[in-house]
């Protein structure tokens, strides 16, 4: 019993997502013309009492569950917490739609809460059979949610688009599995460190292979170029809400399993690996940055910035000397949090200005920001931070991941994304431009404008978009005016890798 106990508890972050999204759906079929503001308030108080489980396990030695299966430790604590926070972000920016009967709220919080849920489990994941499981919980909910509202076609497209790439992705990524297994005989993560430790210069061609379409599954769900191609129709036809919940919380934890795997399983072989990513690391944020920029959809636009941003987060991953390791995994943490309040902030300023949704031009924003100031201010606070201006925490993420690299000696890397931060500021600046140095459209005839250029003004603002926007922006400005404090407490929770 005791035992029994010590599992629940240890467990018990997952297991209150898991009972909370099969409530939320069974009282949802209970009660389909019940009151959605009730299902809307038990999802976020799952969240919030997850978080607060994973908050009691924080002071726990890192702990091995189920045969080395997944691990407890402060690393997985903390992609736990930051996918609960941004699904929470996600539950509040959805509620206008939900509300207004444009999202089906049972339907979304329990897809959503099952995302949280593999997303959680991801990062928790120390066996490949455990980690496929866990990011095929996470994908299929993600699937739906693209595709959650039927009746807008580009909603659909995008949802067929992504489940038949990402099928076809997950297909390389177990069958590389296979082929891990087949030169190992296991499937643990620290059964083939040993391996490693001991033969590296035996091991045959098609562990090589293997590891190679373990990569390209990863990687898609990173969007690395070149495996980035679904982004930008996935994101533009998903709800708005879902889009962000996209670009930061699967790409975060996509992240931490990437992490575990080839920072800490795959180290003896790192000269071998290190070039290939450093190459994806040039080729994602360049190409990301240079398709922004012809983009005329803010949605499309943002999309292509998340795949520059991955190929920011790469250059600290490339960087992880045996000097600087502890420092370039502290980087990519902190950069991620900055990276998922500035984008979460940005889009739920579009949700609020689209609620159509059928078209995002960045010229539908004409003088968008005399109408609406306080949006306008915030705006020009996620763009200066996208850009990496201080006193931002945009700013001080791209200083410690640049710094990372230049710690392992990496100067030409760490140009090269200063050169790329350069590049993304016209297509950052061209969203202000419009704001504020556009003249509105006299008879406008996009859907954006019809919320746009409505004389009510921000007083219409929902509260829980409200919500949102005070959180990530005050999380950009002292992320950028304290980092110290927060990348400390962050370096505990890489204390577990090392």
């Amino acid at each position: 019993m005791k035992e029994l106990f010590a599992y629940t508890f240890n467990l018990s972050p997952l297991l209150i997502l898991v009972i909370t999204a099969l409530f939320v759906l069974v009282l949802d079929a209970l009660f389909p013309k019940g009151d959605k503001k009730l299902v809307f308030t038990l999802s976020l108080l799952g969240l919030l009492i997850s978080a607060i489980a994973s908050f009691q396990l924080w002071q726990l030695d890192s702990l091995s569950l189920f045969n080395e299966a997944i691990r407890v430790d402060r690393f997985s604590l903390f992609f736990t917490v930051l996918s609960l926070a941004i699904s929470f972000l996600t539950f509040l920016s959805a509620f206008p739609a939900i509300k207004n009967h444009t999202l089906p709220a049972g339907e979304f919080s329990f897809f959503l809460l099952s995302c949280c849920t593999g997303m959680s489990l991801m990062a928790w994941a120390t066996d490949l059979i455990t980690l496929f499981l866990s990011l095929e919980i996470m994908s299929v909910a993600a699937y739906i949610l693209t595709g959650i509202e039927r009746d807008r076609l580009t909603s659909s497209e995008g949802a067929l688009k992504y489940f038949l790439l990402g099928a076809f992705s997950t297909g390389f990524l177990l069958y590389g599995i296979a082929l891990i297994y087949s030169c190992i005989g296991s499937t643990q993560f620290s059964v083939i460190l040993n391996s490693l430790r001991i033969s590296t210069h035996t091991l045959s061609p098609l562990f090589y292979t293997g590891i190679g379409l373990f990569t390209v599954g990863l990687a898609f769900k990173m969007a690395v170029v070149p495996f980035h191609m679904w982004v930008p129709d996935v994101y533009e036809g998903a709800p708005t809400s879902i889009t962000a919940f996209m670009a930061t919380g699967i790409k975060a934890v996509s992240l931490a399993a990437f992490i575990r795997f080839f920072l800490v399983t795959l180290l003896p072989l790192k000269a071998d690996w290190n070039i290939v990513l450093l190459c994806f690391s040039v080729l994602t944020m360049t190409v990301g940055n240079l398709a922004a920029l012809v983009q005329t959809n803010i949605k499309r636009m943002l999309a292509y910035s998340s795949i520059a941003h991955a190929g920011y987060i790469l250059i600290a991953v490339c960087a992880t000397s045996s000097q600087s390791f502890e420092f370039a995994i502290g980087s990519i943490l902190f950069y991620l949090i900055a990276y998922g309040l500035m984008t979460l902030g940005a889009f739920a300023i579009v949700t609020y200005a689209s609620p159509s949704q059928e078209k995002n031009l960045i010229s539908d924003y004409a003088g968008f920001g005399f109408r609406f100031p306080l949006l306008g201010l915030a705006m020009i606070l996620f763009m200066l931070s996208f850009i990496g201006v201080p006193p931002t925490a945009g700013f001080m993420g791209k200083f410690y991941l640049f710094g990372s690299a230049i710690k392992s000696h990496l100067f030409w890397l760490a140009t090269i994304g200063i050169i790329n931060s350069v590049i993304s500021s016209y297509y950052y600046l061209r969203v202000l431009v419009a704001f504020y140095m556009t003249p509105s459209h006299p008879e406008p005839q996009e859907a954006v404008a019809e919320v746009i250029l409505r004389s009510e003004g921000p007083k219409n603002l929902p509260f829980s978009l409200a919500i949102v926007l005070v959180i990530t922006a005050l999380g950009v400005l002292l992320l950028g005016l304290f980092p110290t404090q927060v990348f400390n407490i962050i370096l505990k929770s890489v204390t577990p890798l090392l």
